[in-house]
């Protein structure tokens, strides 16, 4: 590759953005429709590498297979003038790491969080469509002039289900690695959980939970230390880091969206401890013994909203909220609620819908069965209304005639044949 690379592919070189161990990234353009692109390239020394080609083109398979607005876009993958290229969407803003490091952290709390809430969504994109990255970390996430969050570089991601093995080798970056990755278990996306967890650790406090004098030393932290409290936060978003950093997989979050749903919460209450504080309150003590009393308020009501949303308890979610206004009159906190309260409504409504139809559907085929006298047969669709609908009177009652009239029939075969 020269220095004087004008094109490659139908794209046009605009300059170089950045380079790195991989290769180099271009700005270019397409020239047909005018959009910028990010065109990530492979170094010509890596080409005789088979294992680095296929990390290579595996970000772009994978990145094709995504479509989500916290993860990056792919348009195109080719080789050009000896040159494997990936043409990507066009970012304008910088990477978390530049925040962090450049001690820019001059964000709220609300922001913080809301960073990592949208790195949580891209990653449960990616979870659902059976991806793992394996390299979640600050580099790998992009913030957008206008806030918006990206998730870069799948290039060591893992299909959940592929045969890709990697005995003896640990893949990923050392201080946001799972314990399961650096023993070597096989993984799976509760080890993106765990990355996310370190990020939100660092976001909060400036630090690495586990960093230790050398990798060694790290690696047996993340394996065997606890994580140290972060000061001077809520205590349930100390909770929440610690579950995120559970050395036992089975003891974090499940999935990235629960880790999200608990950040919104926190979120949420923040937004309305933020309004509380009364400048005409010189007392410290009794401005921290209100706040307290508020977010401990809040967090309790709203973890029962949730609670009742998921068990979808309409009514009683309901009643929660309508308890929650009545101490606190903040658009931040209870509209969410109402939007999901509205949603869990629909979701139900429409399932109950298609239950219903689908009862009467079997119920009509049971009794067709039972007036052709198969009995046993209209029997077993009652069975299926039944566990649908364990009340259904028809149901009922269709079953009831059906053993009936089996019982006469079973009867009179009895009877003939003792003559």
């Amino acid at each position: 590759m020269t220095a004087t690379l004008s094109k490659l592919g139908k794209y046009q070189i605009l300059g170089v953005l950045g380079k790195g161990s991989m290769g180099v990234v271009y700005k270019g353009i397409d020239p047909r429709i005018g959009k910028l692109v990010a065109i990530k390239t492979m170094n010509q020394k890596h080409l005789s590498d088979p294992n680095m080609q296929e990390r290579f083109y595996r970000e772009g398979n994978i990145l094709g297979q995504l479509t989500h607005r916290n993860i990056i876009s792919v348009y195109n993958v080719g080789e050009d003038q000896d040159t494997c290229y990936i043409a990507m969407e066009y970012l304008d803003g910088t990477t978390l790491e530049r925040i962090i490091r450049g001690k820019k952290m001059k964000l709220s709390l609300q922001k913080r969080l809301d960073i990592v809430k949208q790195v949580c969504e891209g990653i449960h994109a990616a979870h659902q469509q059976g991806i793992i990255h394996r390299d979640l970390k600050p580099a790998n996430i992009f913030l957008l002039n206008d806030d918006h969050v990206k998730v870069l570089d799948f290039g060591v991601a893992h299909f959940k289900n592929s045969q890709l093995t990697t005995s003896g080798v640990v893949i990923g970056t050392i201080n946001y690695i799972a314990p399961e990755q650096i023993t070597g278990l096989k993984i799976d996306h509760r080890a993106d959980i765990f990355s996310l967890g370190v990020i939100l650790y660092e976001m909060l406090s400036g630090n690495h939970p586990f960093v230790g004098k050398n990798l060694s030393q790290t690696m047996v932290r993340i394996i065997n230390e606890e994580t140290p409290r972060i000061p001077d936060i809520p205590e349930s978003l100390n909770q929440v880091v610690r579950r995120s950093l559970e050395k036992d997989r089975d003891r974090r979050y499940e999935s990235a969206m629960d880790l999200a749903a608990d950040l919104d919460n926190v979120i949420r209450t923040e937004a309305l401890v933020d309004t509380l504080h009364d400048e005409t309150i010189v007392d410290a003590d009794l401005q921290k013994a209100q706040v307290s009393y508020v977010r401990k308020l809040v967090e309790e009501r709203i973890q029962s909203i949730e609670e009742a949303l998921r068990s979808e308890e309409v009514d009683h979610a309901e009643g929660l909220i309508q308890q929650l206004t009545s101490y606190v009159d903040n658009t931040a906190v209870i509209e969410p609620l109402m939007d999901r309260l509205a949603e869990v409504k629909k979701q139900r409504s429409l399932r109950m819908s298609f239950v219903s139809q689908l009862t009467h559907d079997t119920l009509l085929k049971a009794n067709r069965e039972m007036e052709q006298k198969h009995y046993v047969v209209a029997i077993e669709y009652c069975q299926k209304v039944l566990k649908m609908d364990p009340g259904n009177q028809d149901a009922r009652i269709i079953k009831a005639n059906c053993i009936k009239k089996l019982q006469k029939f079973l009867d009179r075969v009895g009877k003939s044949s003792l003559t």
